[in-house]
């Protein structure tokens, strides 16, 4: 039976709705793959993986490919290729040291309450966390709910509490080994922990050296900042990007460097933070006007001895955030403590789900770990929730 042409033409309509690309980004100069490169449209939002891969599905045709240091790229679904090229930008020549930071900073801080929340408010969001013991990938998480926030952003008026998180999973996959060879269990964050971590800061005081510099033709400024040389036990470098049009941050790297930190004790064990960096991205939502995390990476390298110092071991974790649906409305319903070890949550594994999603990309180096961990003769103890 033949349809009528109306119908043929809804079927078109819809089975053309949804965008899907997939590609490589790399960087021009030396074809080397970015990781955490942004890839969105006023509508979603993804980012590359370690390997440099991303998968986009939009009802939009348009791309916003971006990293701060490169140019930004501005195309569609169909004109995307298998790889693209980024160039690297140059920061403009006005590059000045900032000796009294109050009048840019003071813009920034007049405007918190015009750009971002500082009320409750809900979102989506997908969290990756990865686990390497010198070198080599441990433990793979990946975390799918929904948030409830009190706020974005903490000021003089709103306190931290053990409450301003309320979480509800409704997806994860989880798989890695419980201990390494000395019996030692990795202790993965908290949502609150991690949550307050992915929390823009400010480092903008009496100790620190900032620098501005402006890019894309004055629109944008990068505020840099190192502590100063007397600060010798802790080294503190990064920026902020900031909107010169509406005074918002809207990315944000810092780097700590720990030297000669305190070893903390566990038993047996000594161990202690030897670096700490992260990364922000913030984006603004067309329909209110306010900027919102949309990715953010979180990164913590600890090393490992014992009394004797018989052995040095690193542990590096990252955690990956991506949000979406920002300020969305749709129920929340609370299912798991925002105060719990994330690796001993437990939740089902959904395979259609994990199938389809293309939020971020496991790399091939996880792939080939998931595969490897799971042989029934591993001489380790495996937890996982992925079934074959």
């Amino acid at each position: 039976m033949k349809l009528p042409f109306f119908l043929l033409f809804l079927f078109s309509i819809f089975s053309h709705s949804q965008n899907n690309t997939s590609a490589l980004v790399v960087d021009s100069a030396d074809n080397s793959p970015l990781e955490f490169v942004g890839v969105y449209n006023s509508k979603d939002h993804t980012m590359t993986n370690a390997d440099g891969r991303f998968q986009f599905s939009s009802s939009l045709d348009s791309i916003i490919v971006y990293s701060v240091g490169y140019d930004k790229l501005t195309t569609t679904s169909q004109k995307i290729k298998d790889t693209i090229y980024l160039n690297k930008s140059v920061l403009e020549l006005n590059e000045v040291t900032v000796t009294n930071e109050k009048t840019l900073w003071q813009k920034v801080g007049d405007s918190v309450r015009s750009n971002y929340p500082t009320y409750p408010y809900k979102e989506k969001f997908l969290l990756r966390g990865v686990l390497r013991y010198n070198g080599e990938i441990t433990r793979i998480q990946d975390i799918q709910g929904k948030l409830e926030r009190r706020t974005l952003l903490y000021t003089k008026e709103i306190d931290p509490d053990k409450k301003d998180f309320k979480v509800e999973l409704t997806n994860m996959r989880k798989v890695g080994l419980v201990k390494d060879e000395k019996k030692v269990y990795f202790i993965f964050e908290t949502f609150y922990q991690l949550f307050m971590n992915f929390t823009p800061i400010n480092a903008t005081g009496d100790a620190f050296d900032l620098t501005e510099s402006t890019f894309e033709n004055g629109n944008k400024i990068n505020l840099s900042f190192h502590t100063k040389p007397e600060f010798d036990n802790e080294k503190v470098v990064g920026y902020y990007i900031i909107n010169n049009e509406d005074h918002a941050i809207e990315r944000i790297l810092i780097e700590i460097d720990f030297k000669n930190n305190p070893y903390k004790e566990d038993g047996e064990t000594r161990f202690r933070t030897v670096s700490v960096e992260k990364e922000i991205y913030l984006s603004k939502s067309s329909e209110n006007n306010k900027y919102h995390i949309a990715s953010a990476k979180y990164d913590v390298k600890v090393e490992l001895t014992d009394e004797q110092n018989s052995y040095t071991s690193f542990y590096d974790v990252s955690f990956i955030l991506t949000t979406s649906d920002n300020e969305g409305d749709f129920d929340i319903k609370k299912n798991v403590s925002s105060s719990k070890d994330l690796f001993k949550i437990k939740y089902p594994y959904d395979q259609s789900y994990w199938n389809s999603q293309n939020q971020l990309l496991l790399t091939d180096e996880m792939l080939e770990f998931i595969e490897k961990v799971q042989d029934p003769n591993s001489e380790f103890k495996v937890k996982s929730n992925i079934k074959n």
